[in-house]
């Protein structure tokens, strides 16, 4: 399965084939469409990964090809379901090339080739993979019919050597299959076909149906749990879903992945001087009692600090002379609001003469031994 994920790149198609007994002859096409835009979280490594493309006008396209060349091809203009499923008939869509009631199923090699247009994105057909299908029963030469059966009891000897029927309820998977008489037994008439790793994706409603379906459940066996919305595939022993798990500072809503939850291990960002982090539109803070971040100088760790503990102070005591006012501060400075000066205790104002030099306000002209501390924030 990892293989095919990779080979047809941007979606995620499983196929199923099923015979449709009605005056338009086809067969089942149901798909699991995945969003190609690949999700880019600060502080998680998710890059690659899709969701599905839920509610979305595409355009799937099928050709039907033999060896030497297209038998039939047919477009469907149709709107993903809200979990990114699609299901269809081939051979009810738009004829584009030829009809489907001329293709001869004749137990011949054929594939279905499948090309997906998203209109939202103007990039047009996208090419996703080439797939032997099976046949469906179809008169033969004009003369005679394929006999349909639910099962190999249905059938009375003596059979032909290459005679065909089509088996609705083959294999362990029960698939619709095409079958031929070897002179010994009923075999496949796709050499490949494998009813343990078929792309074939049932959908069942809860975990009960899905019991039902597969009483004997083999490798690689997969199906569409609608109650659960996800994939699942047996491996062995268990039925494992196959979704994306949300984790460390992410939320899930539907199909929607976001910001904000519990972090659940440590989590590192990396910057640089061009790939920077910023977070721009934070309120300013009135409360003098709010806490700063600040930085583990030998971690990197982020951590909360109150403000007056970040902040350092330098201060001096200066014994005055009568009628001084001006004096000269620890350091220099630019900005007076990291300032304050006391005359005897009291706190009281003034203005700076230059980068090292203040000037008390007429009104605390000092007398001689008044104390003046001086208090200055760095």
């Amino acid at each position: 399965m990892e293989d095919f994920i990779k080979k047809i790149g941007l979606y995620l198609f499983l196929l199923t084939s099923t015979i449709v007994l009605s005056q338009t002859p086809g067969f089942n096409y149901q798909a699991l469409i995945l969003n190609n835009e690949e999700i880019q979280i600060p502080g998680t490594d998710v890059t690659g990964n899709s969701i599905p493309l839920g509610s979305e006008n595409i355009i799937l396209r099928f050709t039907i090809t033999n060896e030497t060349g297209i038998e039939y091809v047919e477009e469907h203009n149709i709107i993903t379901e809200e979990n990114g499923m699609v299901s269809l008939i081939v051979g009810e869509g738009t004829p584009i090339n030829f009809t489907f009631g001329d293709i001869i199923w004749d137990g011949k090699l054929k594939y279905l080739n499948v090309e997906l247009n998203i209109l939202s994105n103007d990039e047009g057909f996208v090419f996703l993979d080439s797939q032997k299908i099976l046949y469906i029963p179809h008169k033969i030469n004009g003369d005679r019919n394929i006999k349909i059966v639910n099962s190999l009891e249905d059938l009375t000897p003596p059979h032909n050597i290459g005679e065909l029927i089509w088996h609705t309820k083959f294999g362990k998977n029960r698939n619709p299959t095409l079958l031929i008489w070897n002179n010994t037994n009923w075999v496949p008439v796709n050499d490949d076909y494998d009813n343990s790793n078929e792309l074939g994706l049932l959908v069942v409603t809860d975990d009960s149906a899905r019991t039902k379906k597969f009483q004997n459940p083999v490798v690689g066996d997969q199906v569409w749990n609608k109650t659960l919305k996800c994939i699942e595939v047996y491996d062995g022993t268990n039925w494992v879903s196959i979704t994306t798990k949300v984790l460390n500072g992410l939320q899930q809503k539907e199909n929607i992945i976001k910001l904000g939850g519990k972090l659940t291990e440590p989590t590192k960002i990396t910057t640089n001087n061009t790939n920077t982090l910023a977070i721009e539109g934070l309120q300013n803070s009135v409360n003098n009692e709010d806490l700063v971040v600040v930085i583990d100088k030998n971690t990197g760790v982020l951590k909360k600090k109150n403000l007056i503990q970040v902040s350092q102070q330098k201060q001096v005591v200066i014994l005055a002379k009568d009628g001084q006012l001006e004096f000269t501060i620890p350091l220099n400075f630019t900005n007076t609001e990291n300032i304050d000066v006391y005359r005897n205790g009291v706190l009281i104002n003034f203005t700076a003469i230059n980068s090292t030099t203040i000037k008390l306000e007429p009104e605390a002209i000092c007398y001689k031994n008044d104390k003046i501390r001086i208090v200055q924030l760095f």
